[in-house]
This record gives C-alpha cells, structure tokens and sequence, in this order.
C-alpha cells in the first residue's frame, strides 16, 4: 500500500488565527515532531488563496506527511490532495469522484449514527470528544460515546477536541486510531516539541500488533455492489473483483458511478472507497 495512504495516527488541523507562527512554519515544526497528516483548514480564504498557500504548504509536507484539504474539493482534485468533508458534506462516492483514487478522504461525524452512515471514508475524525475552546456551547462526547462511535464504523477514528498528550490513552483505551488536534500545537511555544509529546502517546498506546504491522490505513475497500455493501482488497480492478465472482467479462455490463465502463478499461479501472458498481450478468442460451 502506498505510504501517502495510510491513515494517520497524528493529525494537525490549522487554523492560523490560533497559530503564535507563521502557519508554514507550523507545519513545518508540526511534522518534524511527528505529525503524519495536515489538515488545511483555512475555508474563509478565496479560492485562489486557499490553492496557493496549499501549494506552499505541500511542498514543505514532501513526502513526510500527507496532505489534505478541508472540504473543498475543486481545489483538493486540482492539487492531487485528499480532502477532509464535514459530517454534512458531499457523499463520499460523490467526493471521490471529484478528488480521484490514491488520495485520502475522511469526514467528521459527531454521533454513533452519523459514523455509521459515512459508508467508504478512509478514516473518520470524531469530537469534540473534551470540551475546547474551539467548540463554545458544545456538550463533548466523552470516551463513552467515543467508543459507541467507533463500534459504528469500518473506518479507523480519530478523536479531536480538547486532546492532549495526558488525554491520548484516554482515547485509544476507547478505540481511537489516533488523535487530530488544533490547539495542542498550534498554540504551543513549541510546536515541534509538543507534535513530538503527542507522538509518544500515541504510539505508547497503540496496541503492540498494530505497530508491528501498521498497514490498518486504507485496509480492504469499501465499495457497494448491486446495492450490496462488500469489501475488496486495495488496487483491485473491476476485472480483478469479475475474476473473482467468476464473471465472464463479454457477458456483463458495468456500471461504475452512474457510468457504464467500456470493456477495454476493466483491467485498468481500481475500485475506490465509496464507489457504486452495477453489475449485469447476460446468461447466453441457445
């Protein structure tokens, strides 16, 4: 699987206004603690902005993290991010249509149900778990309901609101992947060295088989066949997923996402989370 598709285990959500630096320089001292994904959330600035400072930003992440952009997806697909989607945003079928396979798509829920109706996202971020600032007026979810969300889904969680390094075993005792934080780092004196805090936790409270074998990420797909939820491995193609169900190819049409597939492009068409197959089956008589 490739690397820039792992779920994270430690994730920065921005917000310059909260930031005592530059937010490039927060970034950059965030990844260095060992933050493994950035979550741009900046939605007020323009289109044209919002893209620039995105470019600026996945060129100081490289390779050490991955990069997503909240909730904009035009500019997520022009950039070959993933994007992060609100709890009422874009299905995610729709939101992977627009951004591509190979990227990362998660969303924000805030209740078991809203968990368990986020069918085909990589992962999920769920809060505000501790009250926060950020979140004025809202009652937090606590641990308890922390882990009915996290027996709602497939997908790993993350726990945001209110999460500090004291705070992180807490979560993960609860089911957490990981964690997603704002202020932690942002408005820390230090942010490399509150990013590195924050490692250490996490990884102090990931289960020993898990590190051994840290490919949970992306996991099987997700996709649902003829209204059918079912789960395949990831990069296979609809050709792979004909083989297996014993499908002769000249004896069926596909439909991927409301558009029937020619037959030329099955060895080459990967099934992402999310998507929507139809399968018809012809049987020949005589």
């Amino acid at each position: 699987m490739s690397e820039s598709l792992r779920v994270p285990r430690l994730m920065l959500v921005t917000d310059r206004r909260r930031s005592a630096h530059p937010l490039t320089d927060l970034v950059d001292a965030a990844v260095r603690g060992g933050v493994d994904a950035v979550q741009l959330r900046e939605n007020d600035l323009p289109a044209a902005d919002l893209i620039r400072l995105a470019s600026q930003i996945n060129e100081i992440v490289a390779d050490r993290a991955s990069l997503l952009i909240n909730s904009n997806l035009t500019a997520a697909a022009r950039l070959g991010l993933g994007v992060h989607l609100p709890e009422a945003g874009p299905s995610t079928a729709d939101a992977r249509r627009h951004v591509g396979p190979g990227v990362l798509l998660g969303r924000s829920v805030h209740s078991p149900a809203a968990a368990a109706a986020a069918v085909g996202a990589d992962y999920l971020v769920a809060g505000n778990v501790f009250a926060t600032p950020s979140k004025p007026g809202h009652p937090p979810l606590g641990p308890e309901k922390l882990r009915q969300i996290v027996g709602m889904t497939w997908s790993p969680v993350l726990a945001i609101g209110g999460i500090t390094a004291a705070r992180v075993s807490e979560v993960m005792v609860a089911g957490a992947h990981g964690v997603a934080v704002v202020g932690a780092i942002a408005g820390a004196p230090d942010p490399a060295a509150a990013a590195a805090a924050l490692r250490v936790a996490v990884d102090e409270a990931v289960p020993e088989d898990e590190m051994q074998d840290n490919t949970q990420g992306v996991g099987p797909v997700r996709v649902l066949v003829n209204g059918k939820d079912v789960e395949v491995e990831p990069d296979t193609t609809v050709a792979d997923y004909l083989a297996e169900k014993g499908f002769h190819d000249r004896l069926v049409v596909v439909e991927l996402n409301g558009t029937i597939l020619s037959r030329r492009t099955f060895d080459s068409t990967v099934l992402a989370q999310g998507d929507t197959v139809e399968v018809v089956h012809f049987v020949g008589g005589g």
